[in-house]
């Protein structure tokens, strides 16, 4: 077969990889400047679910000057909050309920009064560690020693603890 046939110039190969297509980023909305626009940032309560694209440096001066409450007065801002409380606008219902159904109000949740009440231990293990600890006398209460601690404490002539105070006279005497 020659190289120079019809046959061959009618055969079309199509690439391995299917290119995916380009996505052109948007420049920085900021005024006067023409480095890419990869950060969005929300443009404020009036546009929900729209935003700015601006570079870096500008989104970060963006957000510390943004203030989404801005142009709100009192009323508007508690209305926006307690309809955002619980569930950040998004919608909910019930627990069985079709989606669209109207959601049960949340009922805010006895606190726990106290340390034993802020969790369940149905087999009363902490309660008793508890106790045992307030039984043991005090020296089997202390921690366990590592090897160098115990090393060092016997070389500046104590047996099993001492005070601060103590270890630092006779850390002095011995360097004397």
């Amino acid at each position: 077969m020659k190289l120079d046939s019809k046959l061959f110039d009618r055969i079309r190969i199509r690439p391995r990889h299917e290119e995916k297509p380009h996505v052109a980023t948007p420049r920085c909305a900021w005024e006067g400047c023409a480095e890419l626009g990869l950060y969005r940032a929300p443009k404020g309560h009036r546009a929900e679910g729209e935003y700015h694209n601006f570079c870096l440096e500008h989104v970060r001066h963006y957000n510390t000057a943004f203030n989404f409450f801005a142009g709100m007065d009192g009323d508007e801002i508690e209305a926006r909050v307690a309809k955002t409380r619980d569930t950040d606008g998004r919608p909910t219902w019930g627990l069985g309920a079709k989606p669209g159904a109207q959601a049960k109000p949340n009922r805010p949740r006895p606190k726990p009064e106290g340390r034993a009440n802020r969790f369940s231990d149905p087999l009363n293990i902490f309660a008793r560690y508890a106790r045992a600890q307030a039984r043991a006398p005090q020296q089997e209460r202390l921690k366990p020693m590592h090897e160098p601690d115990r090393r060092a404490l016997e070389t500046l002539g104590f047996q099993r603890n001492a005070t601060v105070d103590e270890i630092k006279k006779a850390y002095k005497a011995l360097v004397k």
